[in-house]
């Protein structure tokens, strides 16, 4: 078992009201699983993903990372696992505008304390993993919106976690630039990564193994998909 999530919640004030972001879910994630979590705005999958991934604490509720009960731990403690265990792939990029790929890519490694010479090794082979080794040195303003998601999801593998969150990863792309990345975080999955991806769209949920809905900040379906849809070459 790689990640644990028992009876959590989050829960929220709005003046004298409690919103229950999440409502006692439980949730079993093993290695080399695929998980689409879907539901309507307003669900809980997005503060499903950042409880689960450590950028927020939860109410109540054991949280538990390669055998590690994670959620009493503090702030300092959450930054260091994060940066060792997990990756992220947002929708927005959050690629540091005036700096190159390569160097954005490098970030993470900077925090693990990596040597100079090793960062860019290092994020030299990630980049060209994702298809960008020609694109070392050109800033994210120079690349297209399927190119900076690349450079995003090579920042998250470049300390090889053990699980990627990824957060609407084509909801600001092209169809042709989001079936892109579908194709590679469905390659990625195949090499054994792990991940757990946000979205809204059924198309995209469709490339995972496993689907789970959220309604009123529960899990109302949780089941493995009889055979995930192969993207379009």
């Amino acid at each position: 078992m790689l990640l644990s999530l028992e009876a959590v919640s989050k829960h929220y004030k709005l003046g004298d009201t409690t919103i229950r972001a999440l409502d006692s879910i439980t949730i079993k994630v093993d290695r080399g699983e695929f998980i689409a979590i879907m539901g309507p705005s307003g669900s809980g999958k997005s503060t499903f993903l950042q409880v689960a991934s450590t950028l927020a604490v939860p109410t109540k509720g054991s949280i538990t990372l390669n055998d590690r009960e994670i959620s009493s731990y503090n702030e300092v403690e959450r930054a260091r696992l994060r940066n060792k265990y997990i990756g992220f792939v947002f929708q927005q990029f959050n690629l540091l505008p005036r700096t190159s790929a390569l160097a954005n890519v490098e970030l993470p490694l900077i925090y693990a304390k990596v040597s100079v010479s090793e960062r860019s090794k290092r994020a030299k082979a990630m980049l060209e993993l994702v298809g960008l080794g020609d694109r070392l040195s050109n800033a994210p303003a120079q690349l297209s919106g399927g190119q900076q998601q690349r450079v995003a999801i090579a920042r998250a593998l470049v300390n090889d976690p053990d699980l990627i969150f990824a957060d609407e990863p084509t909801g600001n792309l092209d169809t042709k630039s989001g079936d892109d990345i579908k194709k590679l975080l469905t390659k990625l999955n195949n090499q054994g990564r792990t991940i757990i991806m946000v979205t809204h769209e059924p198309d995209v949920a469709e490339i995972a193994k496993r689907l789970v809905l959220f309604r009123d900040g529960k899990i109302v379906s949780d089941r493995q998909q009889r055979k995930r849809k192969a993207v379009k070459k």
